[in-house]
């Protein structure tokens, strides 16, 4: 099961969040759809994803994206994205 927490931080506190699940294991080909699926769930626009993002996701359990990651302008510090497997 794939389970992650995103949530968007400004001024060092969460001002929106959501949990992903999904039944399917993750698997790395599917990072940027899960990606997409909790940006639209937090009703923002999905960053540019380079091998940096999902490698860090996959070796450490965590990602941010920060402002310069998004191509338009966002009102939030980064988005952080967390595996929570059980």
């Amino acid at each position: 099961m794939t389970h992650i927490f995103a949530k968007l931080i400004k001024n060092q506190r969460t001002i929106k969040s959501f949990t992903y699940k999904n039944v399917k294991p993750y698997e790395s080909s599917d990072f940027y759809f899960h990606l997409t699926t909790i940006c639209r769930e937090l009703e923002i626009e999905t960053p540019v994803v380079i091998n940096y993002h999902r490698e860090s996701y996959e070796s450490f359990n965590s990602v941010k994206f920060f402002k310069d990651d998004f191509i338009d302008k966002v009102n939030f510090d980064f988005l952080y994205l967390e595996n929570v497997e059980e």
